[in-house]
């Protein structure tokens, strides 16, 4: 599929496509949001009804991948997702804008290169002239001004977290995984905090945002920030988990412990020894990301229970 074909596709009105869902996304869920069922009730129900989760809000043309943008997002919903999964990080006048950073909100020079397709201006500018254009020398942050002005990959519109928030507010059905990256405990307060300001009084999306992290003060900081109904762990490499989630089952009872609804993990990760041990009927599993039928096949059998993907949303 083309882009041009793509964007004649997102653009038209959607209430009549919406009523037409393929089962690879599909979600019995109506865009009226959850009326008297509990959040928990009708997030489970999702989950039950979706495939897939959105990696990076969805890629496109089976090339195109971390691009963030709503315009991504609007596609998978025409198709019938409803989960969906975005980089978010800040500006370096701090706003929240759908960019991925590496950890405490370093932009790496992939981000910029790869991700972002935009020159790299920390290996050619001079400090000074870095610091006059308001650039985060220490984190590579530009502006929230120019990063509005990009063209992601040279063709996607760059997105504020403010954009997604006013989308699910208008599309009630939709729940968001928020991927900051690694931070620490205090910065990690202070990103919640600003997701928490930008939201302002809308509780009913800040409720169907899956907050979290990958480590256990992510965890902590972003429930001293607000009362996040749905919760997400990352399930990390052996080497690189904290002691208290040492081994599987250490992990499966800290988050059966601590009201976690779900985790995250590499595919690589979740091999069938993980798979196992961390099976838990009331523990939902993101599997990220999968772009090929027979390996999505295999994690299926392994027991994930949705897959994080860029492209298999639009087979």
């Amino acid at each position: 599929m083309t882009k041009s074909k793509i964007l004649k596709k997102v653009i038209p009105i959607l209430v009549a496509l919406l009523m037409l869902t393929p089962a690879s996304c599909s979600s019995d869920n109506s865009a009226g949001g959850v009326g008297e069922k509990s959040v928990m009730a009708e997030y489970k129900k999702t989950v039950e009804d979706s495939d897939y989760i959105l990696h990076a809000l969805g890629g496109m043309d089976e090339t195109d991948d971390y691009i963030n943008s709503i315009e991504c997002l609007e596609a998978g919903y025409q198709k019938g997702c409803r989960l969906f999964e975005a980089d978010v990080s800040f500006t370096s006048d701090k706003v929240l804008v759908l960019a991925h950073s590496g950890e405490d909100n370093i932009w790496s020079e992939n981000d910029w290169k790869l991700r972002l397709c935009q020159v790299y201006p920390f290996d050619n500018e001079s400090e000074e002239e870095l610091k006059a254009k308001g650039y985060d020398i220490e984190k590579h942050l530009c502006t929230y001004e120019e990063f509005m002005s990009f063209r992601i990959q040279g063709w996607y519109k760059t997105a504020s977290f403010s954009d997604l928030l006013d989308y699910m507010e208008q599309h009630k059905d939709i729940y968001v995984m928020v991927d900051g990256g690694h931070r620490s405990y205090e910065d990690t307060l202070e990103f919640y905090k600003a997701i928490k300001e930008t939201a302002g009084d809308r509780t009913d999306v800040l409720d169907r945002l899956i907050a979290g992290g990958q480590t256990t003060d992510m965890v902590k900081a972003a429930r001293e920030v607000y009362d996040f109904p749905l919760i997400n762990l990352f399930f990390d490499s052996d080497e690189k988990r904290e002691d208290a989630l040492k081994t599987p089952e250490d992990f499966a009872k800290y988050c059966r412990e601590n009201g976690i609804s779900s985790f995250s993990a590499a595919k690589e990760t979740f091999d069938g020894k993980n798979a196992s041990l961390l099976e838990d009927d009331s523990l939902i599993s993101y599997i990220f990301t999968v772009n090929d039928e027979e390996e999505e096949a295999k994690l299926r059998k392994a027991g994930a229970d949705v897959i994080g993907t860029d492209f298999l949303w639009d087979k």
